[in-house]
């Protein structure tokens, strides 16, 4: 229940190959008129997302695509932080529509971090079938209708989260209360799409999924890849942290490991090695000097699956940071 409708399960339908979200003047819960939505149950962070949409005809009613934590109990869960919207449209300007990124620290409270288009006229009547994309990486997110660039937001991970988030579908009334003679109506989606280009395998959350460690570490004070993002240590000789991502497709990838940097405590000589299904190359990462960011270990063809790894070794002459390891496509 949210604005001027409650959302019901039983508005979401499917028929003619594509969801359905019925928008209908009646009491339920309080309110006047009832919309609703979906949510995902896999939860995803870079790639390409695509949908193809109409909205409604009739005034009164915020239809969006986008991306956030949550299963749909609220809209403000407590892992609210990463909001990415592909396209948010009021139907009383059926031209219109606006693409947005958004900070959060949880349960409705804002972030530092906004970006957003402004609401904007497309040229198009978006009550006709349109194609919304979202290109999410580390850069930003890309804002397109139709295959054309809309917007770019150059939201990065130093400035706050990038949380793996669900999808939703939704349409709710808002603003003016709706047009109750253009009523019943639906927002329509055909299809949602997912392309997964990068890997990344991190020390926690959803993608920790193929990390794993040897001998003791600890949770660390130093700053993680993507804000709060944690990073853990070990001074043990021997003491290993190791990231092996499940990647789906074969291919060309450059594998990269974050590089964490405490002058006083950094391991000078970790020892990291690439495994690329039995072929073991090594080097050494210097964390006690430089710079922290992304070091390359280089470009290779990769086997779908789980045949590739990178592990990180302490020396015993200081300690190594266990971060993130990522796996590029070129």
């Amino acid at each position: 229940m949210k604005a001027n409708s409650a959302q019901r399960p039983q508005n979401v339908t499917q028929s003619g190959g594509a969801l359905h979200i019925a928008l209908k003047k009646e009491d339920h819960a309080g309110k006047q008129f009832t919309g609703g939505g979906v949510i995902s149950k896999k939860h995803l962070r870079y790639g390409y997302y695509e949908t193809r949409a109409k909205i409604n005809d009739g005034a009164g009613w915020h239809t969006s695509f986008w991306l956030q934590a949550g299963d749909g109990s609220t809209t403000f869960p407590a892992e609210q932080r990463t909001e990415i919207d592909g396209f948010e449209t009021d139907s009383v300007n059926p031209a219109r529509t606006s693409h947005n990124v958004h900070g959060w620290v949880g349960s409705g409270v804002h972030g530092p971090v906004t970006y957003g288009s402004g609401t904007y006229d497309t040229g198009l009547d978006l009550r006709q079938w349109h194609t919304y994309g979202i290109d999410w990486s580390e850069s930003g997110a890309k804002f397109f209708i139709d295959g054309s660039l809309k917007y770019t937001a150059p939201y990065t991970p130093g400035q706050w989260m990038h949380d793996y988030t669900a999808v939703w579908l939704t349409s709710i009334a808002t603003g003016a209360l709706p047009d109750a003679g253009k009523l019943p109506s639906a927002a329509s989606f055909d299809y949602v799409r997912y392309w997964q280009r990068d890997y990344y395998v991190d020390s926690d959350g959803a993608a920790a999924y193929g990390y794993s460690t040897t001998g003791t570490w600890q949770p660390s004070a130093l700053t993680g890849w993507t804000k709060d993002s944690p990073v853990s240590y070990g001074c043990a000789a021997g003491a290993e942290a190791t990231w092996r991502p499940r990647l789906r497709a074969a291919g060309t990838y450059e594998a990269f490991i974050r590089k964490s940097v405490s002058a006083t405590g950094g391991d000078p000589a970790a020892k990291v090695a690439l495994d690329n299904a039995g072929a073991v190359t090594t080097r050494t990462l210097d964390e006690r000097s430089g710079s922290p960011g992304w070091v390359s270990l280089g470009t290779q063809s990769y086997q779908a699956g789980e045949s590739a790894s990178v592990s990180l070794t302490a020396s015993g002459t200081g300690c190594a940071h266990a971060d993130a390891v990522k796996f590029v496509r070129r």
